[in-house]
């Protein structure tokens, strides 16, 4: 495979709001890979990552994935990648307020049905120590800081050992310390595991700690 992701898009509109955002963008991205996305607020970087996630299809355009069209993929087998090979840690994310913080990490893998795996156990407990998050795993996230949550969520990302990572924002609501902790993690598994890793943010010290950065900007 020479690329993970070959995205051709001539446009992205927003019917309702009556404009469109990347026009004529391309993106091929290669296994392991660490790139950074910035650029202003309303170009298409969250609708990026939407897009390059499988959450959004709704554009003009054609998705290479896996050496795979995306349009010729069944919904259940794109659910199944979503679930397993790739980790979202998008602004939208949300946990479930009802479940304690170690439940909300564990969905991936009840879903995945591997939650018994020995392999997915030892991952988990690498990433709940790495990021340093067991004091608050019996709680609720509601009882939790927004830093905490967002490591939680972070941790919910990561805990399937996904092909691609998407984060958007990571470090956003932390501090030096749990920033610098989100990244290493990162970085540690793209050498580890060749994950891809694609950030958006508007940090420029960690947007330079990857290999490549594309701006992308307005298209007036």
């Amino acid at each position: 495979m020479n690329s993970i992701i070959k995205l051709e898009i001539q446009k992205k509109t927003f019917k309702k709001k009556g404009f469109s955002i990347l026009h004529d963008f391309d993106l091929e991205v290669k296994p392991g890979e660490r790139l950074s996305i910035i650029g202003e607020s309303g170009v298409g970087k969250t609708s990026l990552l939407n897009i390059l996630g499988l959450l959004d299809t709704d554009y003009q355009g054609n998705y290479r994935l896996f050496d795979s069209p995306v349009k010729d993929i069944s919904r259940n087998k794109l659910a199944e990648w979503r679930n397993q090979k790739i980790g979202f840690v998008l602004q939208e994310s949300s946990l479930i307020n009802s479940l304690t913080i170690e439940d909300n990490i564990k969905l991936p893998l009840m879903y995945g049905n591997v939650e018994k795996d020995l392999t997915v156990q030892d991952h988990y407990k690498r990433i709940i120590n790495k990021i340093g998050i067991e004091p608050i795993l019996k709680k609720k996230p509601l009882e939790c800081s927004g830093g905490q949550r967002s490591r939680a969520v972070f941790a919910r990302a990561v805990i399937m050992n996904p092909k691609i990572i998407l984060s958007d924002e990571p470090t956003a609501s932390l501090d030096l310390e749990n920033k610098e902790k989100i990244i290493n993690l990162l970085f540690d598994m793209n050498k580890e595991f060749n994950t891809t890793v694609i950030t958006v943010t508007h940090d420029l010290d960690v947007a330079n700690r990857h290999e490549r950065i594309i701006t992308l900007k307005n298209n007036e």
